[in-house]
């Protein structure tokens, strides 16, 4: 299928795209930023989406690559290939590593970008869960300034943000501290590689024991969300298959899951059960060789 007729404009420059946007909405025309198109392409070819203006962002070199400072910033239109190739992110957050490894395939991680995935507010995308867990922000800038929002507030249901017509995602940030106890894993649908469920757990040890916790889950639910009641159950538990399934248990309390063509409800919260177990126990492996 064909998407409908749309109109196309590409920005020189963040300034420039944030003109357009308020171009397009001065004519009042629905205008969406194109970044690698990996995700909005198929929704206008579905007829899912129908934006009236394109605006082409995916050249904007000022919004690309990973810094380091108090904490990592990953420019928004830093694809995932690219992150893939960064060695900040395989030394320190390696279940980002894990999901890259894992996420769609060759030619989405190549075009696709970790703001096109945030922005979009997929409830099954991989990202976001990492994210989640790992604490990250979310920078949005618009014409009257910039703002920044906690990833666990920005998104808000299925492809439902808190990003306004005229603002656009510019980074993503996290906080100081390293990640070295993470890891993610997945169950996907084979045809689309989306998570039919997902777990990301960050987790530090100390003497055998569960300092601190985190535990965010994808695919299950209307938006990715952090597990708070896991994490609770977790903090001061000894770092053992007793507490991770306890904490595995509970990772879905209170959780409405989604049910489609692809899975029920019950059989995705039984998938984050075990994913949370199996994400928990890389997790603390990795967090107990750091210690050596």
């Amino acid at each position: 299928m064909f998407p409908a007729d749309f109109g196309y404009a590409r920005a020189r420059s963040l300034d420039d795209a944030l003109g357009l946007l308020a171009e397009a909405q001065g004519a009042g025309e629905e205008a969406k930023l194109l970044a690698g198109g990996q995700s909005l392409l198929p929704m206008m070819k579905l007829r899912l989406a129908a934006p009236q203006t394109l605006i082409d962002i995916g050249g904007l070199a000022e919004l690309t690559g990973v810094t380091n400072g108090d904490g990592i910033t990953i420019g928004a239109l830093t694809t995932y290939r690219a992150l893939q190739r960064d060695p900040r992110v395989a030394g320190r957050l390696p279940a980002m590593t894990d999901a890259l490894a894992v996420l769609a395939d060759p030619q989405v991680r190549a075009r696709g970008t970790i703001g096109g995935a945030v922005a979009h507010g997929d409830p099954a995308a991989d990202l976001p869960a990492v994210l989640l867990a790992l604490d990250a922000e979310v920078l949005i800038t618009a014409r009257s300034g910039s703002r920044a929002l906690p990833l666990d507030d920005f998104l808000q249901g299925v492809f439902a943000t808190d990003l306004a017509d005229d603002e656009i995602v510019t980074a993503i940030t996290l906080p100081p501290g390293a990640a070295a106890g993470s890891a993610y894993e997945k169950f996907e649908q084979p045809a689309s590689h989306l998570p039919l469920a997902g777990v990301c757990a960050v987790v530090t040890v100390e003497k055998g024991a569960i300092r601190s916790a985190k535990v965010a889950v994808t695919g299950v639910a209307s938006r990715p969300f952090r597990a708070r009641h896991s994490e609770r159950i977790l903090v001061s538990a000894p770092a053992a298959a007793d507490s991770m399934a306890a904490a595995a248990a509970s990772v879905a309390e209170g959780v409405r899951p989604l049910s489609d063509q692809h899975a029920s409800g019950p059989f995705r919260l039984h998938l984050a059960e075990v994913l949370t177990r199996r994400a928990l126990a890389r997790a603390v492996a990795r967090a107990s060789r750091r210690h050596l």
